[in-house]
């Protein structure tokens, strides 16, 4: 708990400080985290099956405030898709965002989705094609992709390509 940078967990039953029902006993991380403490946890398969719950905020203004839990049931196997389609939406903290993303940025985009090649795109903005090629380096590096798919995907998905 006096951790100052990050904490790191492996955690892998059986558990040897186990609470009769077989649940480990919970590792309260709150204090590190609010002095921003990175914390990552890796859980084995078999883990996972003593943590299987879901917290749904009860307060939208102070989602730390309280929370209900929800075992595996329907109603959680409802909210893990749709807080896993909500995080691949999700633009990570500090990425570019709508509104820094210039009109020739949003145009360069759109015809890289539409799969035109470096040469057709040049032509159609009337710049030079090692500047089309500079432009889509720089905006794959905005949008954290690694493809030019990719990159057209991540900018459908934020909605920054022309209509």
């Amino acid at each position: 708990m006096s951790a100052s940078e990050e904490v790191a967990l492996l955690d892998r039953p059986p558990y040897a400080t186990s609470q009769p029902d077989g649940m480990p006993a919970p590792l309260d991380v709150a204090e590190p985290v609010r002095r921003g403490v990175r914390v990552r946890v890796a859980v084995d398969r078999e883990g996972l099956s003593f943590r299987r719950v879901t917290l749904l905020p009860t307060d939208a203004a102070d989602p730390t405030a309280s929370a209900l839990v929800v075992s595996d049931s329907l109603l959680s196997n409802a909210l893990v898709p749709l807080f896993e389609a909500v995080w691949e939406r999700a633009v990570p903290i500090g990425s570019v965002t709508h509104d820094r993303i210039t009109d020739e940025d949003r145009e360069l985009l759109t015809m890289l989705a539409s799969g035109l090649k470096d040469e057709a795109m040049a032509r159609r903005l009337d710049i030079h094609v090692h500047t089309v090629r500079r432009r889509i380096t720089r905006l794959m590096h905005a949008l954290n992709a690694e493809t030019r798919f990719q990159a057209g995907v991540q900018a459908a998905l934020r909605g920054w390509l022309t209509v």
